[in-house]
């Protein structure tokens, strides 16, 4: 086995293209992270919180009490939100309480980007009344208008006198998605219309004013009676969700094919030049043929990968912590967080099955080209077509796919859109990837046996 192992390591680097695929991998994995984290300080911006949303409103002074009906919400986040609030003025970032109907996640009361407080599961239309008794914000909701269930009390210390009332849409996107990853969901506006509004003690005779609060629009007015908003944006506070871990492995979509492509070519060599009878010949016990073959890649793939992955995470701090990914809201990952080096470790692991799956598909088809379309088309299809799906269509598809193994990438995402696949279990994708290299290497082994070329 050891002169079977020798020969396939000589045979593995003297074929030009696997030096070159494994170059790629490198190139990938630490060109991608450099680039990615090489923005203008403006990047992604300092503020601790995000704050953009649409927002009809008007001014009540002193105590009172808002109520409206959420009639219908179309929108595609699970956090698209749409919903009454109270906020001290119509500014980014100033204080607010707010009741709200989410998509995904039933009516939800929140309050300074800190507090929330889960309502009932129903989606629209759901009717909500936000109760204000001087800093208290009380917020009920109701099916009928009739009946009212209590969702929560918040308390807004130092509230203003006069306050701005009204409705609001949002529906996140690219605010709420990893910065540091690639999306894969559909990233549009939220539109939700209102009616059954009511503001006691009535209003002065003052007009309602629409406005993008967070954006660049300006505010005008709208007449009374039902209203129709549309909106984009979040409303939330922004946490470590492990982007300065995840920057040394944004390049790993783009390392995939390489990385495959040295596995095919391990196999694919032989037969293309029909030296595949004199290695036969040598050592005519196939299945040990395959997995010398398997080892040497294993034993290429890997430590290149770690060491690309290792890089790109110690190069890319500085430039990440000069453009605002720094403490206490981004603090630095430390090395020995089990989340860091599974992250590290995982990716390095990823690239070396997708290789195995390669070399197996190599030695099934027999042809570099066939076994390589044949896997970037398996690979990459799915993220491809995923966008355009129903978000259950789309996230089975996900963890069925080979690219599964990409959970092993989660660190602290917190969004439950389908960002990856197996949010809050990283081991399962990469199970369902090595399922798919088991079965290929099986049928390798099984064509190996059948025939010599």
């Amino acid at each position: 086995m050891s002169r079977l192992l020798r020969s396939e390591w000589t045979k593995a680097w003297t074929v030009l293209g696997t030096a070159g695929c494994l170059l790629a991998v490198v190139g990938a994995i630490v060109g991608v992270a450099l680039l990615i984290s090489s923005g203008n300080a403006r990047t992604w911006g300092d503020a601790g919180y995000v704050d953009e949303f649409r927002f009809v409103h008007r001014p009540l002074s002193g105590d009172g009490t808002l109520v409206a009906r959420v009639r219908t919400q179309d929108a595609g986040h699970p956090w698209a939100m749409a919903g009454i609030m109270v906020k001290q003025r119509p500014a980014a970032g100033a204080p607010y309480a707010a009741l709200m109907v989410t998509a995904g996640h039933g009516v939800r009361m929140q309050a300074n980007f800190a507090t929330d407080v889960a309502g009932g599961p129903d989606p629209a239309p759901r009717y909500l009344r936000l109760t204000r008794t001087g800093d208290t914000i009380t917020g009920d909701e109701s099916a009928d208008g009739a009946a009212w269930t209590r969702v929560g009390t918040v308390t807004l210390n130092g509230l203003a006198e006069t306050v701005e009332v009204g409705m609001f849409v949002t529906s996140p996107g690219l605010t709420r998605i990893h910065p540091m990853r690639p999306a894969l969901v559909q990233v549009r506006p939220a539109t939700a219309t209102f009616d059954a509004v009511r503001l006691d003690p009535p209003p002065q005779p003052t007009p309602w004013i629409t406005e993008d609060v967070g954006g660049r629009g300006g505010a005008s007015t709208v007449d009374d009676g039902p209203f129709t908003l549309t909106g984009s944006g979040d409303i939330v506070r922004r946490t470590d969700d492990g982007s300065r871990v995840v920057a040394a492995t944004a390049g790993t979509v783009f390392a995939v094919l390489p990385a495959i492509a040295m596995g095919v070519l391990a196999v694919t060599a032989e037969y293309r030049w029909q030296t595949i009878r004199a290695t036969l010949a040598a050592g005519p016990r196939r299945g040990r043929l395959l997995v010398a073959k398997a080892v040497v890649v294993a034993a290429s793939t890997f430590p290149a990968a770690l060491v690309a992955v290792v890089v790109a995470l110690l190069v890319t701090q500085p430039l990440l912590r000069r453009n605002g990914f720094r403490a206490p809201v981004y603090p630095d990952p430390s090395p020995l967080d089990p989340a860091t080096v599974r992250v590290v470790a995982g990716t390095a692991a990823l690239l070396t099955v997708l290789a195995l799956l390669g070399l197996g598909m190599g030695a099934v088809m027999r042809r570099a080209t066939g076994a390589i379309t044949l896997l970037a088309a398996t690979v990459f299809v799915p993220i491809l077509v995923t966008p355009f799906l129903p978000t259950p269509a789309a996230t089975w598809l996900q963890r069925l796919a080979p690219l599964a193994g990409l959970s092993l990438q989660q660190v602290r995402e917190t969004d439950d859109t389908f960002l990856l696949p197996w949010s809050g279990h990283p081991w399962h994708g990469f199970l369902v990837l090595c399922g798919y290299t088991v079965a290929v290497l099986g049928a390798a082994y099984w064509r190996l046996r059948r025939s010599d070329a």
